[in-house]
């Protein structure tokens, strides 16, 4: 066995051990290999097919509750694949995500998706997430499958926090308002 393969055998299983509340199969014990869902939309670069943990907003969209399949993890980066589509996307960690890299990745991807939660969700939150937008009226769940988690060097804390930055690039930022009901109030750049 190789390290990589002693390294991916180690990532998994820290992946896994943080995902207690999804119900695990026999034989899904590796996230390398088998069918993962994205667990909110994802904002890709299309054109370098990328996605960074600082969870920059780029105009592409990777729906919630697509099938993936992780080919690699190593280092800083997943390579994985969008099973309907075959493209494939490098998924880049950055320290601005504040956490270690096999926590980050279970926020994003997963055995099961939340299509159950969405259904119950409200029809503002459901036309968001549809199109991948926080949208006044969202709850704080709704934004957080819209358009996934604000970076935790920015936003440590979200369910308590009013206030929520997010990149759409390296240099620009926008935020995300709730009022004490925890609904959206307003967006920002």
């Amino acid at each position: 066995m190789t390290l990589k393969q002693l390294g991916l055998g180690a990532l998994s299983l820290i992946l896994l051990a943080g995902c207690a509340s999804v119900e695990l199969k026999e034989g899904e014990r590796d996230m390398v290999g088998p069918t993962l869902y994205t667990k909110t939309n994802l904002h890709p670069d299309e054109a370098a097919r990328r996605l960074y943990a600082v969870n920059y907003q780029q105009a592409g969209l990777i729906p919630v509750c697509t099938a993936v399949t992780v080919k690699d993890v190593d280092g800083d980066a997943m390579v994985f694949t969008v099973n309907e589509t075959n493209r494939e996307y490098t998924y880049i960690y950055h320290k601005a995500a504040a956490e270690p890299f096999p926590d980050h990745i279970k926020r994003f991807f997963g055995f099961s998706c939340p299509e159950d939660e969405i259904g119950s969700l409200s029809a503002i939150d459901q036309k968001g997430i549809r199109s991948g937008k926080a949208l006044k009226g969202m709850s704080k769940r709704g934004v957080i499958i819209a358009i996934g988690l604000p970076p935790r060097h920015v936003t440590p804390d979200p369910q308590r926090m009013d206030q929520w930055t997010y990149w759409s690039n390296r240099f620009n930022r926008f935020l995300v308002t709730f009022d004490e009901t925890g609904h959206v109030t307003g967006i920002q750049d």
